[in-house]
């Protein structure tokens, strides 16, 4: 370690190791800001030592940025949009069973009872989940008793059962019944991919139509990421799936008499039209725009096709050339190996979906970067692999690190690296074609744009910048913190964003005459670039927010980051000028209050002093901005620590096992940084993130931050939530971290 450090300039190591634990433990504590309390000391500065030289790490402000999104996410889900679509979905399965009874031909009564059992789906999830209760709730009795009473109520809402009894009291058709009954079942079972029992006879007519067997990724409704707090998180997402996940296939005649069916309860409620349109305008905000067609291009179809000569052949001649889906997310199972094309594929995928996945360049990327059983590309000398990975995606927000690590992975062989390069090299010209106009529409493309900055600004200002960042091993830890921020930002969109998927199928205080110590001198990793980029991120957010009409308790430590991100941003930047920072030492002789008639000298620092500032005022600030938790006043176990999972791709085909590819990240790490400037020498202590891809055989629930946890964490108690398991049990290092611990 003395070696690495000596020629490095600086060191990660795991925090286990090292004996350090966050050092207080609130109702809104989390895992990382508490390690940075430890290192950061007594806020009493005469108790303060060398050993609480912060070094305020990039990962340290874009892990505080992921908690507010996050939990500004889900405040505006669990205020706004649950309950809009609770309503809506309940309206308009009794709005079907008016156009049922109005219905004058057979096929018109179908039609309208296969729309009805596709909201009752919905339904059945929005309608059952119980809400959790309120800080007034809490604080009217014993908050522990309060929680453990709703704990079992919310475990009893969600369950099949509970569903099945309120999708049966909708009075369905029979036999819509019994096909909705089987999906809700499929839905909770969370388990391998399968067409819609409710449209099992137009998918199959589509089947023979195409020669393509699609399905729906039925293990993409176990609920995960920051969906599992409450059963109306839980039933949300799953509810919101089955609108996210079930295509209406354009080339499908049935299917699309449906999907207009569905736009026209839209038209024709106003109210539920504007809650729909408010989700949709929020969410493309924060993530994107939606991939596959919507209600309202059916509705433009419509209006365009009004007075021509063939109505219905106008209409859909309007929705062949309107836009097309860029990311393919459905199973497919074909006829013969190598005989489709992968355009010609994700073309017949294309359709109207209720609420589209959005539209995410990183997906398009690994979608782009895969296939399945389909036939090579034109003009591609080689079929390329089922499987991507963060490298691809962190080289083309250019880490030239990433890049040069491709060829060492496992799926990169001599059947497909021609065709991988090539791929490659397409996507990076067109990425450095991306202007700021581009990076800039929404949350999402500005995080990838801010990560982006991590790798750019050291390329381009190495030699100005301090010797760790120099050293050839910072850019493996660079990577470390754009991967592990990227990881990050998938967990927070997992809902939203769209998957690729290529497969196969007291008293006045006595005189204090302590001398104030020498300063710990802290450190500012000096991104500035990033930081920027993070303080337009933050504040684009709350006036994005503030523009959507949203009301928010988050808004508030939302301000208190932007305040911090300011603070360390100028701190940054008197660092890359070499700028000598100030703490002027006050000597002060005053009567002793505790002995009259006597004189007490003590010594205080005057206000400003740059140093306490690094020690103590940014770590204060990150405090004041830890989001209020949205699912009652107690934080849960799961959201106080850092680990977490976010699944990103499946592939596989019929030479390689279909396989889910997983990002994660851990317990922070430990890193230390040797920097030597105008105010000295010295070794500063700060965390970073650890982060680790990893991948499973498809089969069976997916993977939750929970089941993730449990390699690093022991035990669920909310009040010991930081407990660390021993590093054999931790996943391995990928080998392209590996040199960061000296693996062999």
């Amino acid at each position: 370690d003395l070696e690495f450090f000596k020629t490095n300039k600086f060191l990660l190591k795991p925090v286990p190791e090292t004996g350090i634990k966050p050092d207080w433990i609130s109702e809104n504590g989390r895992e990382m800001l508490g390690l940075y309390a430890t290192v950061a000391g007594h806020e009493d500065a005469k108790n303060r030592t060398q050993a609480n030289t912060v070094f305020l790490s990039s990962d340290l402000f874009l892990h505080s940025f992921q908690l507010l999104y996050v939990e500004l996410l889900k405040e505006m889900e669990n205020k706004s949009f649950f309950p809009a679509m609770k309503s809506l979905s309940h309206s308009f399965v009794e709005a079907s069973r008016k156009k049922i009874a109005d219905a004058k031909t057979d096929s018109e009564k179908t039609k309208w009872k296969k729309v009805q059992g596709y909201f009752a789906v919905a339904d059945s999830q929005f309608g059952t989940a119980k809400e959790p209760p309120t800080v007034d709730e809490y604080n009217s009795g014993d908050p522990t008793a309060v929680r453990t009473k709703f704990l079992a109520e919310d475990k009893a809402a969600d369950t099949l059962a509970a569903s099945t009894v309120y999708l049966k009291a909708l009075k369905l058709d029979p036999e819509v019944e019994a096909a909705a009954l089987k999906d809700l079942a499929k839905i909770y079972a969370a388990d391998g991919a399968a067409p819609p029992d409710l449209f099992l006879e137009e998918y199959s007519d589509y089947t023979k139509a195409t020669d393509i067997a699609f399905s729906v990724d039925f293990s993409q409704f176990t609920p995960r990421s920051h969906y599992t707090g409450s059963s109306l998180r839980r039933q949300y997402f799953r509810g919101m799936n089955w609108y996210i996940q079930v295509p209406f296939f354009l080339q499908s005649p049935a299917l699309t008499e449906y999907a207009y069916a569905v736009s026209q309860l839209l038209a024709e409620h106003n109210a539920a039209l504007l809650q729909y349109n408010r989700l949709e305008s929020t969410i493309n905000f924060l993530v994107g725009t939606s991939d596959d067609l919507m209600p309202a291009d059916y509705l433009a179809a419509l209006a365009d096709a009004k007075g021509k000569p063939d109505e219905a052949a106008a209409a859909m001649d309007y929705l062949v050339k309107t836009h097309n889906p860029k990311i393919k997310s459905l199973k497919a199972d074909y006829g013969a190996t190598g005989k489709e094309e992968s355009a010609d594929v994700l073309l017949k995928t294309k359709g109207m979906r209720f609420f589209s996945g959005k539209y995410i360049i990183d997906s398009d990327w690994t979608g782009f970067l895969t296939q399945g059983d389909e036939k090579p590309r034109p003009g591609y000398p080689q079929k390329l692999p089922p499987m991507a990975s963060s490298l691809e995606v962190m080289a083309l927000l250019g880490s030239d690190y990433a890049a040069s690590k491709i060829p060492t992975l496992d799926f990169y062989s001599a059947a497909n690296s021609k065709a991988t390069d090539k791929a490659m090299a397409e996507l990076k010209t067109n990425t450095a074609a991306l202007d700021e106009t581009y990076w800039k529409k929404n949350m999402y493309n500005g995080w990838l744009w801010t990560i982006q900055s991590l790798f750019g600004f050291v390329k381009d200002h190495k030699k100005e910048l301090p010797a760790f960042m120099q050293s050839p091993m910072y850019d493996i830890k660079n990577l470390m913190t754009g991967a592990g921020s990227w990881t990050e930002l998938r967990h927070a969109t997992l809902l939203y964003a769209k998957q690729s998927f290529a497969e196969k199928g007291g008293g006045p205080p006595a005189c204090d005459t302590r001398k104030v110590p020498e300063p710990p001198k802290g450190y500012v990793e000096p991104q500035v670039e990033a930081m920027h980029k993070m303080q337009w991120l933050a504040e684009s957010l709350k006036k994005g927010v503030n523009n959507l009409g949203f009301d928010l308790t988050n808004m508030g430590p939302l301000d208190s980051y932007i305040e911090a991100l300011k603070l360390a941003t100028m701190y940054a930047e008197k660092e890359l000028a070499n700028a000598t920072l100030k703490e002027k030492i006050l000597t002060l002789t005053e009567p002793d209050d505790q002995n009259p008639g006597k004189k007490c000298t003590h010594y205080e620092i005057e206000d400003g002093s740059d140093w306490e500032a690094l020690r103590l005022g940014i770590v204060a600030k990150l405090e004041a901005a830890l989001p209020y938790p949205v699912d009652g006043p107690v934080l849960s176990v799961k959201d106080k620590r850092a680990a977490l999972v976010a699944d990103v791709h499946t592939g596989g085909d019929s030479q390689h096992d279909t396989e889910i590819l997983y990002e994660g990240t851990g317990i922070p790490l430990l890193m230390l940084v040797a920097v030597k400037d105008a105010n000295g020498p010295r070794i500063a202590a700060g965390f970073t993130y650890s982060q680790y891809e990893t991948r499973r055989p498809y089969g069976g629930k997916r993977m939750t931050d929970e089941d993730w946890q449990e390699q690093f964490y022991v035990g669920t108690d909310d009040n010991e939530p930081y407990t660390y398991t021993t590093s054999d049990k931790w996943p391995k290092w990928n080998t392209w971290f590996a040199p960061l611990f000296q693996a062999k």
